[in-house]
This record gives C-alpha cells, structure tokens and sequence, in this order.
C-alpha cells in the first residue's frame, strides 16, 4: 500500500508539466468541430483504450498486423502500444492496451478509416474482438517540452487529464509549473507526448490533456516522490484537478 501511494503522488506530480488548454465543448467527431480547431494539415495522434473479449487476443492480434500494414501506406504509425499494468489514480476498468497512432494529419486520417480494405478488416478482426474502445483524437499542444523516446526495456505512464474550469487554475498551474520542470528530470523521468483531444468517440469522457512519459528506474519514480520540493507543490496541483486516469504499465511497442 506505501507503495501505491508512492505511485500515486508521483503521477500528480507529474502533472505539474501541463499548459492550461481550455475544454473542448463538443466531444462528437465531426468535420465543423475539426474545422475549429484548426487541425488541417497538423500531425495528430490517435489514443485509443481497447478492452479486448476473453479468448480474442489472437484475432486482435492479427487486426493489428494487417491493419498496421494499411496505415503505414498512408505514412501513418502505431507509436506506442502500453499495456497497463495497474491504475493508481480514478476509478476506471483497466484495459487491455493503450495505442498511439500519429497520422499526417486529420485529413489523411479520415482517408485511412475510409479505406475500404481497412474497413473489411476492422469489421473481420477488430469488432469481432472487442468488448469496448474509447478514442481520442488528438493534436500537439504548445508546451515546449524536450521530447525523448524509449524502448520496451521502460516503465510508462499514462495520463488522462481533467482540468477544473476557471481560468485562476491555468493562473495556479502556471505558478509552480516552471520549479516542477526543473526537478523532475533529476529523477529520470521522460516525456514521449503531450497532447489535447478534440474529438471522442466511446463512453469515456473526453480529458483535457493526455501525457505519455517513461522512468529510468522505479527507484528513481519512488525518490521523486518523496522529495519535498515535489511535495510543496502537490496542494496547488490538486486544487486544479477535476478528474485524473493514471496507468502504469509495460510496453510491447
């Protein structure tokens, strides 16, 4: 349980990286709402939590080697698959896997779910096997962050992030923000992605942000989140939060 805990603080501690980026007002995927966050011709990346049927995984398996093939015509890519390994902060079923996919762009994206060869194969591999999916597609925000990249060797993270409404909380995160990037990274922590939805589809309510980042070691995760100066800020982070799904796993890609 100590450790649990020690998980649990870290992962809001890692919070404390995010720009205030205002809540979409409309979840529904449709081309007007694209058109107003100005998402032509920008790379997007497609999150989506996938709980797979008992006794499917092969058939999933085989939609994701075929399907994967389709996309890459189309110079798209799965960039990270997580497979969660526990959830130390909501109150959410752990799925299966977490994808990443990265598209050109929203337009590129449309094509390739229109692509009747992809189709054929999601209605004959993917649905067959599903039990649910939620997906979030997603742009990049403006924080300025030094991108990493990891291997399947890392321990990662996954947050699905709430923010409360009201501008005083981008005030509040903005006050601490610049002190938090300086100590994390002491500790061996990278950042894959940060990015902010503005579209849905499945029953989990469209977050505000999504970040995907790795640790070094789960020593160095532990440290982080003992140290005080971590510590001075959790009160101004937590006040800022309305909701948080934090997962904790293992990467097979």
């Amino acid at each position: 349980m100590k450790y649990l805990n020690t998980i649990t603080s870290i992962a809001l501690g890692i919070l404390s990286f995010v720009s205030y980026i205002s809540k979409a007002q409309n979840s529904n995927i449709n081309t007007k709402h694209l058109e107003k966050v100005e998402t032509k011709s920008q790379e997007i990346v497609n999150v989506a939590l996938i709980y797979i049927k008992d006794g499917e995984e092969a058939r999933f398996e085989e939609y994701k080697k075929k399907g994967g093939a389709i996309l890459e015509k189309y110079d798209g890519k799965i960039e990270r698959i997580i497979k969660p390994t526990m959830l130390v902060k909501g109150d959410l079923e752990l799925p299966n896997e977490i994808h990443f996919a990265r598209y050109p762009s929203i337009e590129v994206f449309n094509k390739f779910n229109e692509d009747p060869e992809f189709i054929k194969i999601r209605n004959e591999y993917a649905i067959p096997a599903l039990k649910d999916i939620s997906i979030f597609t997603s742009r990049n925000t403006d924080f300025k962050f030094k991108k990493e990249t990891g291997d399947k060797r890392k321990t990662y993270g996954v947050a699905f992030i709430y923010f409360n409404e009201g501008e005083q909380f981008a005030k509040q995160f903005a006050e601490y923000h610049d002190d938090v990037c300086e100590i994390m990274p002491e500790f061996g922590t990278h950042f894959e992605r940060f990015i902010a939805p503005f579209q849905s589809k499945g029953t989990i309510e469209q977050p505000d942000e999504i970040h995907r980042f790795y640790f070094d070691s789960i020593e160095g995760l532990q440290q982080m989140g003992t140290d005080e100066r971590m510590k001075a800020l959790f009160p101004k982070r937590d006040a800022s939060l309305k909701n948080l799904y934090f997962f904790i796993g293992e990467a097979s890609l």
